[in-house]
């Protein structure tokens, strides 16, 4: 199975052209399951899902977040800068959790992360994912949170950040999906900006689902990085992620 996320940049930079690359970029990925940020009405939702072929899917408006499905989803529930959606898929329940944290402050994105979390932690599913726009980098008090290194305003969960593993496993290391330096939404769209670190702001996360086995984690990677010669940019100012597993 495969299983993505991909914030597609809420901008008229590169319109209707960049449009088209999105859509090809995802149909590139070809993945099972997609959550896609900054979708900013339901008439976007729906092309993206009918242009990339997914059968099942769901959209929330405050956050503009899309969750696409090649397998059934049975309900879904939203949250404050997160949607869920129950999937079936041959016999196990997966919840799907698509997140996109505001990026203003520290500590608006942990009071929202906190109480996320503690939903999260009340629904029984097989296996449950969290993923999305974090807007916060793998040092921050977030990504501690949620990979049990640190309590936040006292709660705790136990999440593995995929995109880590794989890069142990495979003995290579995990690539910004935030990139100043290589995506051309700096220096085209707007200024050069030789000032901001490049951030893994992006995630996919697997609550930890003991006394259940682990899934064999086979793949990860980045989509979304090639520059169109029409457009002069990528399809989004951020890359997607893209994980490959077993079950």
């Amino acid at each position: 199975m495969r299983i993505a996320t991909y914030n597609i940049w809420n901008s008229d930079a590169g319109m209707p052209m960049r449009f088209r690359q999105l859509i090809d970029e995802i149909v590139g990925a070809d993945t099972d399951i997609l959550c896609l940020q900054e979708v900013t009405d339901r008439e976007k939702h729906n092309s993206f899902s009918s242009l990339c072929r997914y059968s099942y899917s769901c959209w929330q408006a405050q956050t503009g977040l899309s969750i696409l499905s090649r397998y059934p989803i049975d309900k879904t529930k939203d949250f404050e800068y997160a949607t869920s959606a129950y999937i079936q898929l041959e016999g196990k329940t997966l919840l799907v959790v698509n997140v996109h944290l505001p990026w203003e402050k520290a500590s608006l994105r942990e009071k929202a992360i906190v109480k996320i979390a503690n939903t999260v932690s009340s629904i029984k599913a097989d296996y449950t994912f969290l993923m999305g726009d974090f807007n916060s980098s793998e040092h921050s008090s977030i990504h501690r949170f949620l990979t049990n290194e640190q309590s936040l305003l006292n709660a705790d969960t136990y999440y593995f950040d995929l995109a880590e593993a794989f890069a142990q496993i495979s003995e290579t290391k995990t690539l910004a999906t935030l990139n100043f330096r290589e995506n051309p939404r700096w220096g085209i769209a707007e200024a050069k900006n030789t000032i901001e670190v490049n951030q893994r702001f992006d995630w996919i996360l697997l609550k930890n689902p003991y006394p259940a086995a682990l899934p064999e984690l086979k793949k990860c990677m980045l989509f979304g990085t090639e520059i169109s010669k029409k457009t002069g940019l990528a399809a989004s100012d951020h890359y997607g992620i893209m994980i490959e597993m077993d079950f």
